[in-house]
């Protein structure tokens, strides 16, 4: 049989890893505008061309909520 203390470090090891899993699928800082600045510095990098909607947002301001 096995011993109780593998049991239990088992079930904390997927508790804590769930944790982990579930932290960084449902944190925050996961916007749509943020993801939309980094495809347009990604883009301005590449040297390519501009969406007209990536256009028309402001690289210079970091702040989500100007944009709502």
């Amino acid at each position: 049989m096995i011993n109780s203390i593998y049991i239990y470090s088992f079930f904390v090891l997927i508790a804590a890893c769930s944790l982990v899993y579930l932290f960084y699928y449902f944190r925050s800082d996961k916007s749509e505008i943020s993801n939309k600045m980094v495809l347009k510095n990604l883009l301005e990098s590449l040297d390519m061309e501009l969406p007209e909607e990536l256009k028309t947002l402001d690289s210079s301001s970091t702040d989500p909520q100007n944009f709502s």
